[in-house]
């Protein structure tokens, strides 16, 4: 099944998700990340992703749905490949890199393996993946099929056509679509914040007593 359309977030939408810290999320959210396994490969300077994704489900061996979601990506998208943590063939490459960037695609998360990395990190390409591996899929006379624009699951999370990927040095984390503004308006960066807190740490302060996890210790003692 290939599906061409899909909703995206608007540029303002995505300016903004662009200040919110994907380890902050990591405070509060329960789904949406995935698992440790899919790393950020050093493919790049710079880790910080968000774009949305637009989703795809391939056979371990086969790309062409790959190549097919590269011709369909629009600017501000993020590859997001399901393979079911198939790590010993390559979807993703030097080629599929190069046809990426032409599109404007800003990066992509794979639950398998990627192949090329030092060609990649020539071009500064984002890349999220279980592993490396020499061995890419198979130029096949028939297609064994897969899946465009539909819901798959990365590393453990379930992610649709259109959520929100955030990436940085510490994995990746998914936003869906209904989850935007409120989590725009929830964790988009404060400046000043955390440094603030910092300087409170270091004028003595005790970060159980600035995070009320001595009042909860308290409460917890008091039930005993």
């Amino acid at each position: 099944m290939v599906i061409g359309e899909i909703n995206r977030p608007d540029d303002e939408q995505l300016r903004s998700l662009e200040q919110v810290d994907p380890n902050e999320l990591g405070h509060h959210k329960h789904f949406g990340h995935s698992s440790p396994e899919i790393e950020f490969m050093r493919t790049a300077r710079d880790a910080e992703l968000v774009g949305s994704a637009l989703t795809v489900r391939i056979p371990p061996v086969d790309g062409t749905m790959v190549h097919k979601a590269i011709e369909l990506a629009q600017p501000t998208d993020v590859i997001v490949i399901e393979m079911g943590g198939h790590e010993t063939n390559a979807p993703w490459g030097e080629i599929t890199t190069h046809a990426a960037v032409a599109n404007g695609v800003r990066g992509v998360v794979i639950d398998g393996a990627v192949t090329d990395t030092a060609a990649i990190n020539e071009v500064g390409f984002p890349v999220f993946a279980r592993a490396r591996t020499n061995r890419t899929v198979q130029r096949l006379t028939e297609s064994l099929g897969g899946d465009i624009n539909v819901p798959v699951q990365v590393g453990g999370a379930v992610v649709r056509p259109g959520d929100i990927a955030i990436g940085n040095e510490d994995g990746v984390v998914f936003v869906s679509r209904e989850q935007i503004d409120q989590t725009i308006e929830r964790y988009a960066r404060h400046d000043g914040t955390e440094s603030e807190l910092i300087e409170r740490l270091y004028d003595g302060e005790s970060l159980a007593e600035i995070s009320g996890a001595n009042d909860r210790i308290a409460e917890l003692n008091r039930e005993r």
